[in-house]
């Protein structure tokens, strides 16, 4: 049962990575490594754009401010002279390349010496100037702010794209938990491993709620308990009360004879030990809850020999009917089993007139035994109460020899020990009449 429960989780989980986005299963460091390589590429052209624009603009200020002040064979870029050279030998020829000395204004034919006129001289002061005479600075600069800005997008793009929402859920779910608000669900926005973490924290709030719950179960049962118990305490206590003030009240006079106050005493005595087996049975409830199943590996065919013996001990051999079905080993609690079996065959024995049936076998990791008598029954009101704490549905015993010895327990504590063993207990009343009882425990 568990292999299967392991198997459809399992396929639920490859179902759900299955239906998740590619951009919600991509790991962390896969994500950052694709958002700075995304931001390296763009971030890199985007600086060939601003170096190519720059020089742009540099080449069109030179063009408007500068070029009409070259001389016209200078116009193209270049001005050169050649002069021819012959070597010692006559036959070589040397090219010299010669540019301009002076820039000449396009109106008034002035001279401006280059060497001591820097081009940008014909600039209008003010940001071409500034931009034509520190295009390179200006560049670098550029570059650097470019760096930054998409090194920011790309810290803000992957904290938006991997971390907001798992962070905003972990934090809602951490306020509500703090607020011992357990009452939601929390969502696995990604596969990726603070999707997984938001699992965890799920994993860990269904494990707070489940064990709240059972704190408050086992307060409520705790209360519940005591007060079944303080109210099953009023009978024998109004007993001894109203017996002590008659003898208080007729031994003096003498109106009370020898043998009136010896049975009154007697059934004083009888109410006291009533009173102490209910401290007693209280006291071993509380202990109850401090039981562990200490499982050992168990052969089904020799723990159903040892339930046939003992249930044939407690019955005897002729109304017992027992059959077992099953085979292996297990892992159980064999006192814990054997303490239910008991209680369980005692009350069969109580009711049972002719026959007690006795079901062993195992189903899909649990071990469950079944007792089933020919008495009369479980009433109506006890179908539902059954397991309840110093519940009874035969109350006439109550005062008597016999019901002092019974307080409505066992079924109780055979509920107890099954839930222990991660299992349950169950009441109904037979096909053919008779009660039926069957204890469940996980192996």
């Amino acid at each position: 049962m568990e292999k299967v429960e392991k198997g459809k989780k399992t396929k639920r989980t490859r179902d759900r990575k299955k239906n998740t986005p590619w951009y919600r299963r991509i790991s962390i460091k896969g994500a950052l490594v694709c958002t700075t390589l995304c931001s390296i590429v763009l971030g890199f052209f985007t600086c060939m754009a601003e170096v190519y624009t720059l020089s742009t603009v540099h080449n069109d200020i030179y063009e408007t401010y500068v070029q009409p002040y070259l001389p016209e064979e200078y116009a193209d870029g270049y001005y050169s002279i050649k002069i021819e050279s012959i070597s010692p030998d006559g036959t070589t020829r040397n090219m010299v390349q010669r540019s301009p000395n002076a820039y000449v204004d396009p109106e008034t034919g002035e001279l401006y010496p280059m060497e001591q006129t820097p081009s940008y001289t014909f600039i209008p002061a003010g940001f071409f100037r500034f931009l034509y005479q520190s295009s390179d600075l200006v560049a670098i600069i550029l570059c650097f702010l470019t760096a930054i800005l998409f090194f920011v997008l790309d810290a803000a793009w992957f904290y938006r794209w991997k971390i907001r929402k798992p962070l905003g859920v972990l934090n809602l779910a951490s306020q509500k938990i703090s607020e011992n608000d357990l009452d939601f669900t929390i969502p696995q926005p990604s596969t990726d491993e603070l999707g997984k973490l938001c699992g965890s924290f799920e994993k860990m709030r269904l494990s707070l709620e489940e064990n709240n719950k059972a704190m408050w179960n086992a307060m409520e049962e705790r209360r519940r308990l005591n007060a079944a118990f303080a109210h099953d305490l009023r009978t024998p206590l109004t007993v001894l009360q109203g017996y002590s003030d008659y003898l208080l009240d007729g031994l003096p006079s003498g109106d009370i004879t020898a043998e009136k106050a010896e049975e009154t005493v007697e059934t004083m005595k009888r109410s006291l030990i009533r009173l102490q087996r209910y401290v007693e049975g209280m006291n071993s409830l509380q202990k109850m809850e401090d039981v562990a199943p200490i499982r050992k590996k168990t052969d089904f065919g020799s723990l159903a020999s040892q339930l046939r013996e003992t249930a044939s001990i407690l019955c005897g051999p002729d109304k017992l009917v027992f059959s077992a079905d099953g085979k292996g080993s297990l892992q159980l609690d064999t006192e814990l089993i054997f303490q239910v079996f008991e209680n369980l065959m005692s009350n069969a024995c109580r009711y049972a007139q002719k026959r007690i049936q006795v079901c062993v076998g195992q189903r899909e990791g649990f071990f469950q035994l079944s007792v089933t008598d020919d008495g009369p029954g479980f009433p109506q009101e006890a179908l539902k109460r059954a397991v309840e704490p110093y519940y009874r549905a035969d109350k006439k015993l109550d005062g008597t020899p016999q019901g002092s010895q019974h307080f409505g327990l066992g079924l109780y504590i055979c509920r107890i020990l099954c839930e222990k063993h991660g299992g349950w207990l169950s009441v109904k009343n037979g096909e053919e009449g008779g009660a039926s009882v069957t204890a469940v425990f996980r192996t």
